[in-house]
């Protein structure tokens, strides 16, 4: 099966499923809609899989198309060959910190010395899977080459509006009211890396694939739950901190159709068009029981490759720092995620520890990089706080 009939097939369990769930208490039945809708996740597993063999395919035939044909172009990709050679070589300790900096390879910074080229955006993907704030996602992501802090400009003119005046009449004067927000950069570590001299010495094993997914996997983590409920007090504002209230649901323990639509009402129609819903992946389970007034359920799978599962029509974000549904959290964000900035400072410093660990016979890595975030207008994100 191809991937639209692989959903479709998934589209018409769930929907089984949410008619059992909705007109029995019978616990056989019950169980078996539950196996129904494993069986709809399991297709929709194989559709997403054939989804990103396609989409490898692409990009292999796309980076076909541009194999160098100019002797500039080969030379620069020599370059760039020789400094990931060299960095290899300073994490299995076979080029030491000095000899990086003759070559000009990399350069010292606060937080160690600078990975070459290509390990950064290898970082940045390791680091996706771990939460839809890391690079990639729905959020405005800032770069900058140094950790100053960085002035956002913001204005909140939403209470005027022009005016019909008559011929020689002198307009009113209305101010507009500026504001400021300061990004700064919060320093984090990925903490120590540990490997084994051993494995160092052995030549299958891809030591900066080693330490690019400990550290991708740490950092992602930090930085998906600090963008998502930082406090904004020595520490990145979260979007679900920074974000404005809403709608209460109806229920402590519960989500309605309703709520969902009392939520998407609460944001401003000049937001609505790039809006978006953010929950966690046990939120997700209980919506996807949801109907609306005509029976149909709230969930659609995507039908087509590219497209993206909707909620109201709208697409969502798995985000499994949220809350579970549970009284007085806030389960729920809808909105335009635009809205949330993260600043990125450029360097990713990685330190090689060759003596700390020489008793046992082990190298240490750790890293080093530095963001902050914060909400730039929480009138375009709303949250849904549980009674």
């Amino acid at each position: 099966m191809n991937t639209f009939e692989l959903r479709a097939q998934a589209l018409e369990i769930s929907n089984k499923a949410a008619l059992v769930i909705a007109e029995t208490n019978d616990v056989e039945k019950l169980a078996e809609a539950q196996r129904m809708l494993d069986d709809a996740d399991a297709l929709e597993a194989r559709a997403a899989s054939l989804d990103k063999i396609e989409a490898r395919n692409k990009a292999y035939e796309a980076a076909a198309e541009r194999l160098p044909v100019e002797n500039t172009v080969v030379e620069a990709r020599a370059q760039a060959d020789v400094h990931g050679d060299a960095f290899r070589g300073y994490l299995r300790g076979d080029v030491d910190a000095r000899e990086l900096r003759a070559q000009g390879i990399a350069t010292a910074s606060a937080g160690g010395y600078l990975v070459p080229t290509g390990f950064v955006p290898n970082l940045i993907t390791a680091m996706k899977a771990y939460g839809p704030l890391n690079e990639g996602g729905p959020v405005t992501y800032l770069t900058t080459a140094s950790g100053n802090p960085l002035t956002i400009p913001t204005f909140n003119d939403t209470a005027n509006k022009g005016a019909l005046i008559g011929e020689g009449e002198e307009a009113d004067e209305t101010n507009v009211t500026f504001g400021q927000k300061t990004l700064g950069a919060y320093k984090f570590t990925s903490g120590v890396i540990i490997l084994s001299e051993e494995l160092m010495q052995d030549a299958a094993i891809n030591v900066e694939a080693t330490v690019l997914g400990a550290m991708g996997e740490r950092f992602g983590r930090i930085k998906n739950e600090l963008l998502t409920i930082g406090t904004g007090v020595n520490q990145p504002q979260g979007i679900v901190t920074g974000a404005s209230a809403g709608v209460t649901s109806a229920a402590a323990n519960a989500i309605s159709y309703d709520d969902l639509v009392n939520l998407q009402h609460s944001v401003d129609p000049a937001y609505r068009g790039a809006a978006a819903f953010m929950f966690n992946d046990a939120t997700l389970k209980s919506l996807r029981l949801l109907k609306d007034a005509n029976g149909l359920p709230l969930w659609q799978p995507a039908m087509t490759a590219g497209e993206a599962s909707t909620i109201l029509g709208q697409r969502y974000f798995i985000n499994q720092d949220m809350a579970s549904i549970a009284t007085g959290v806030t389960s729920v964000l809808y909105g335009d995620f635009s809205k949330y900035t993260v600043r990125n400072v450029r360097e990713v410093g990685i330190k090689r520890l060759n003596e700390r660990y020489a008793t046992s016979d082990q190298i240490g890595f750790i890293g080093f990089t530095r963001w902050d975030g914060f909400v730039t207008d929480s009138r375009a994100i709303k949250k849904l706080v549980q009674a």
